[in-house]
């Protein structure tokens, strides 16, 4: 069955690796139409547009200083005449605002608000109007282009017969941007201007990356202010407008959408939608002066021939801010001079509607390749031949854009190689898990879980010998076992029943902290920590288990005492030191287990537990990796079968200052007992009884043994180490 699935699953994973070529289609979440545009801004930002010396676009910025120098805005109409007088030998002066109401500062605008005797108001009535003045310069001006604000609000256009409009191909209206209508300038100024333009920044995303060439108002197609200062600066009257399905533009008969406009000698390419790509320069290299210097007595109007000047602001309240894909809050009428200098320049970003299915194809070859390289050769071999996939995209796409303009999208072939890579490699991992499923079902029965999943990882583990290694041991033992098992006589099964549940019970909590069990004799179990894979705080990871395992037991006889049964105790012990650990037997037959002095310890201080009246006790070794755990010193011993003492230690389950307390009068009572100072041990000892109810065992313990003392003295060798008498 599994052959079969892996047959089949090979033959068809290629063709299900390919369809996420498809994901871009899709475009869930918008996932690829955003990675998309940070590649793309990421191309201009490691190479800017350049901008020539001979840039024909000066930007007047009506910035703070202006305002602190002329007054707050909006300026009277006279002093925009002024301004624009100052510009006549432009080749074309564009203002990226609009003048919708009349001028309130005008003279007949003011006496309405004054009380003023009537001679005065006579008098007052011969000034020029404000807007008069401003209209009078337009057209004198000769190149004034105005900009207007369409929007969904206003449903209104008053037609402007300023350009005409040629298309050829497929209606444009249907591709391009649609408003009900426009705010526009005073009809007195809009007259004699030149040219009328949308100052739209399009679909108002949070970067601007493209801008609209032309839109649709009310019905009627009007060009952008970028296009109308352009038109009226090389002294042309019509746009020609070429669709899909024109004469020399291959579409198939389907409405794919604009192509390109055509201004005099000017070719533009566009998106489908009429939108063009903006390529941009840091705005400190664009000519920028202040509208201020204008108004300077030595001002020189001569800057201004033969090039293109535009009106807007920088000012920090006037809030005309945006962000590029190379800076952010930068004057949203640096944009459109952008815009116009690269008309001048012919360098134009293009995406024509070929590279999208270019790209598809790419991702479609690289889910293939890369599908057939892990099935064969692995995923190293994939993973090698998406890098160097990666590098030669990413490495194409920049040439594409610091030579021919292009913008290629390296992300999404790229996205989709990274996904098929994952989906490959996962069945490949598939694979691989069903075989170590087979390995750890044949061997289950001989091997401990720990070794079968070694043995699944690798077939060096079948091999015999260990390592030596500092690892900390814990047993574990039900104590009085004998007793009850006499209660369950001639019911061998519910031994068996509770036995497994005991056993499971305090084995689960072992297993919590990561040990290793490594055997269960009867009804006593036998763990370790740091193998067979490296644990640095090994002592701690036991004495956690060996708290817990105390806590379950104690919640087990809560149960117990509904039942009417009798509760279990046991006792731990838990020592620290070096073992050799490996595969131990034969060639035919062996166990993953430990051999070495420390673990005969730990088996040892698991027998003190019941003669010292504690549950754990811990090796001096474990002790010294360990702080902060309230651990209390019982006794020097030299376990049975050894000569070598060691001190010995529980865990107090206590305050922190109680257990300082505890510490203290446990440390005099050991000093006062090694030195023979008999009724100051026992004076400590009682003390300490009624300070830990836990330890009422203990002090009998040694209570006893002293008063054995005072009757029997120790000899003079004795330096108070006890020696074990049972294992």
């Amino acid at each position: 069955m599994e052959q079969a699935l892996k047959k089949y699953i090979k033959i068809w994973l290629p063709l299900l690796g390919v369809c996420f070529a498809f994901l871009p289609l899709a475009d869930p979440f918008k996932i690829f139409s955003s990675l998309q545009k940070f590649s793309f801004d990421t191309l201009q930002i490691i190479k800017p547009r350049n901008i020539s010396s001979e840039d024909p676009v000066i930007i007047i910025d009506i910035d703070d200083l202006s305002l602190q120098t002329i007054g707050q805005w909006p300026w009277p109409r006279n002093v925009l005449a002024a301004m624009v007088d100052r510009t006549l030998p432009a080749a074309a002066l564009g203002f990226d605002m609009v003048f919708a109401e009349p001028d309130r500062t005008s003279p007949n605008k003011v006496l309405s608000n004054l009380d003023l005797s009537p001679a005065l108001q006579s008098e007052l009535r011969k000034l020029p109007d404000n807007d008069n003045e401003l209209a009078q310069s337009i057209y004198e001006h000769g190149t004034v282009v105005l900009g207007q604000a369409p929007n969904m609000k206003s449903k209104t256009y008053r037609p402007q017969n300023k350009f005409g409009i040629v298309t050829q191909g497929d209606d444009p209206k249907s591709f391009l941007q649609t408003y009900s209508g426009t705010q526009q300038n005073l009809s007195l100024l809009e007259d004699p201007a030149a040219g009328i333009g949308s100052m739209s920044i399009g679909n108002n995303e949070e970067i601007v990356r493209q801008l609209p060439t032309f839109e649709v108002i009310n019905g009627q197609i009007i060009p952008s202010l970028a296009l109308e200062i352009v038109r009226v600066a090389i002294g042309a009257n019509t746009y020609q407008i070429k669709s899909s399905n024109a004469s020399s533009e291959a579409a198939f008969g389907e409405k794919t959408g604009i192509n390109n406009i055509k201004l005099g000698p000017l070719t533009m390419p566009t998106n489908f939608d009429g939108n063009a790509w903006i390529y941009f320069a840091p705005i400190q290299k664009l000519n920028i002066i202040s509208a201020a210097s204008i108004f300077a007595d030595n001002f020189d109007p001569s800057i201004f021939e033969g090039k293109v000047a535009l009106v807007g602001t920088s000012a920090s309240g006037l809030l005309d801010l945006r962000s590029n894909p190379i800076e952010q809050n930068v004057p949203g009428v640096t944009i459109i001079a952008q815009h116009i200098q690269q008309i001048f320049s012919d360098t134009f970003l293009q995406r024509p509607d070929w590279l999208f299915g270019a790209e598809f194809l790419i991702g479609i070859f690289l889910a293939f390749v890369l599908t057939l390289m892990i099935q064969n050769f692995g995923p190293i071999s994939g993973l090698v031949a998406y890098i160097v996939s990666s590098f030669s995209i990413t490495g194409l796409s920049y040439y594409l854009f610091s030579e021919k303009l292009f913008l290629v999208d390296p992300v999404s072939p790229l996205i989709i190689a990274l996904g098929v890579y994952i989906f490959a490699t996962f069945f490949n991992f598939l694979f691989t898990e069903l075989e170590r499923g087979r390995v750890r079902s044949a061997f289950a029965q001989y091997l401990s879980p720990e070794m079968v999943n070694k043995l699944a990882d690798s077939s060096e583990t079948l091999k015999l010998g260990g390592e030596k290694k500092e690892m900390t041991f814990l047993f574990s033992d039900i104590r009085g076992f004998t007793k009850i098992a006499e209660n369950y006589q001639g019911k061998p099964e519910e031994l068996t029943n509770l036995i497994n549940m005991l056993l499971g019970t305090l084995s689960e909590e072992i297993l919590k902290e990561e040990g290793t069990i490594d055997k269960y004799m009867g009804d006593c179990i036998m763990a370790f920590w740091n193998a067979p894979t490296n644990q640095p705080d090994h002592a701690l990871r036991a004495l956690r288990a060996a708290k817990n395992m105390k806590k379950a037991i104690l919640q087990l006889n809560t149960s117990f005492h509904e039942q009417g049964m009798d509760a279990i105790d046991i006792g731990i012990g838990i020592n620290t030191g070096d073992c050799v650990v490996g595969n131990m037997g034969s060639e035919k037959r062996f166990d993953y287990t430990v051999l070495g002095d420390a673990v005969n310890l730990a088996s040892r201080l698991e027998g003190q537990s019941s003669e010292y009246g504690v549950d754990i006790v811990l090796g001096e070794k474990t002790v010294k990796g360990l702080r902060g755990e309230n651990l209390l010193e019982l006794d020097m011993i030299a376990v049975k079968g050894k000569t070598e003492p060691i001190r010995i230690f529980t865990n107090i389950d206590s305050g922190d200052a109680s257990f300082e307390k505890l510490e203290l009068m446990q440390a005099k009572m050991l000093n006062a007992y090694r030195n023979r100072q008999w009724d100051l041990a026992l004076e400590l000892l009682m003390q300490i009884s009624a300070s830990s109810p836990a330890l009422k065992e203990y002090t009998e313990l040694f209570i006893m043994k002293i008063n054995e003392f005072k009757i029997t003295p120790p000899t003079e060798l004795w330096n108070g180490v006890t020696f074990a008498k049972t294992k």
